[in-house]
């Protein structure tokens, strides 16, 4: 018969083994732990088999599997009756995955999960597998054509100075020069003139000829409008052959003051819970939306509301970098297309780990054996926005709306970058950050890319 770790625990020998050794313990018998699991994409994806258990697959899926391989243990999974990764009540009690853990309904649970002072006071936490900053998600645009875009290739203050040169240069042909035509008038002459001064900042004919002391003055003017309206002009080529797809939010307060735009979030998360305890500035704003009616409870996967409700522009998700970069990453395999973008500005970052039981000498061991290492060579190839190909020799990196950069893997694993395309941006990582065999395995990575 399985014992369970509750009852393996009850011998001082073994828990004095996981203490003294726990880069080499390993449970003499098998052992059965029940485990806590939710859905959160790209770490941990949960479905149903034929037979009605649970079954999970995903990065954090193989770092359970080769931990009971490691430390000889079996596992049920569980799953929490209300959905959620869970947060600190106000009456003081535990909810979702982490009321499974701290009521010992769970020994650890995958998560991932960040950590605050609540949670450490009530949970034991495994080393950091990564760092994710959390993000706002907000879908792109649609096309747009302004009737007004033919002022867009100046600024407004070049569209200034240029009307205010008209005037002037118009003043100084009025004041400077004769009337040639003493019968049609000082009036008419001088609107005359105005209409030449234009018509030559229009590039149409001159339809007045002046005398050779006035033509200096107009030969002046021609030489002003002629280099001005060449820029113009290729401004405006530019602007036409490229479609304007606007991306109104850039910050976090650009979220908060538009009154028609409602936020997407998990409930009783890390993410509620810090915003709860802000106190002010941009996250106290974000989080009193919640008094207003703008931001909505979601637990299940966000791809159906991106594809729908983000889509549309009135609604944003605010999740971690590497979770949204997945579901644009799975958009764009469905469609072909790059319709959403993050906002510039994060809201905090979050270190993310596996969560035990309260003094569990479990976690020091599993923390020792390497999890980082088995994360990262699995959810490497899953990491989005970027798409993942290898030959024998090369690695090839692209986002989904263009080609960036390739490394080559030389024989000494070092890695060399060669740009495929004038229009990317500096790749940046972390020398030595990659050690990949011929046939194309990670063995080791200590960095992040990001373009």
């Amino acid at each position: 018969m399985v014992l369970s770790l509750q009852e393996v625990l009850q011998n001082p020998e073994v828990i004095r083994n996981m203490q003294e050794h726990p880069n080499t313990f390993r449970f003499s018998e098998e052992v059965d732990l029940m485990v806590a699991v939710m859905q959160r994409p790209p770490h941990v994806f949960v479905r149903e088999a034929e037979d009605g258990s649970i079954v999970i697959s995903g990065p954090m899926a193989n770092v359970l599997n080769i931990l009971a391989d490691s430390i000889n243990f079996t596992y049920r999974l569980v799953l929490p009756e209300d959905g959620t990764f869970g947060t600190l009540l106000p009456n003081g009690n535990w909810s979702g995955m982490l009321e499974l853990v701290v009521n010992h309904k769970a020994d650890i649970t995958l998560g991932p999960f960040g950590f605050d002072s609540n949670r450490m006071k009530a949970f034991e936490f495994t080393r950091s597998f990564f760092t994710s900053d959390v993000c706002i998600l907000a879908g792109k645009g649609q096309p747009e054509v302004d009737p007004w875009g033919f002022l867009f290739p100046l600024e407004p203050v070049v569209w200034a100075v240029l009307i205010a040169a008209l005037v002037v240069a118009w003043l100084a042909m009025v004041l400077l020069g004769n009337n040639n035509n003493k019968s049609s008038g000082f009036l008419k002459w001088a609107s005359d003139t105005f209409f030449q001064h234009l018509r030559i900042l229009l590039r149409q004919d001159m339809m007045v000829l002046y005398r050779s002391s006035e033509m200096v003055l107009v030969m002046g003017w021609m030489v002003v409008t002629m280099m001005v309206m060449w820029s113009y002009g290729g401004n405006l080529v530019s602007l036409l052959a490229v479609r304007h797809i606007p991306q109104p939010l850039h910050t976090i307060r650009h979220v908060t003051n538009a009154s028609n735009i409602k936020v997407i979030m998990p409930p009783r998360t890390l993410v509620t819970a810090v915003l709860a305890k802000s106190k002010s500035g941009p996250l106290k704003a974000l989080d009193q939306l919640r008094h207003v009616g703008r931001v909505k409870y979601q637990s299940r996967t966000f791809e159906r509301t991106m594809d729908t409700l983000v889509r549309r522009g009135d609604h944003v998700i605010i999740s971690t970098r590497l979770t949204l970069d997945s579901f644009i990453n799975t958009l764009h395999k469905k469609n072909g297309r790059c319709d959403f973008y993050k906002v510039g500005e994060a809201l905090f970052s979050l270190t993310h780990c596996m969560i035990g039981q309260k003094g569990s000498p479990l976690i020091p061991v599993i923390s020792s054996k390497g999890c980082w290492w088995c994360w990262a060579q699995d959810f490497c190839w899953l990491w989005s926005p970027y798409v993942w190909k290898f030959t024998s020799t090369n690695l090839v990196v692209t986002e989904p709306c263009k080609p960036t950069c390739i490394h080559t893997v030389t024989p000494h694993h070092t890695a060399q970058l060669r740009y495929l395309s004038n229009t990317i941006d500096t790749l940046h990582f972390c020398p030595s950050s990659l050690l990949i065999t011929p046939n194309g395995v990670v063995q080791y990575l200590t960095g992040k890319f990001s373009c």
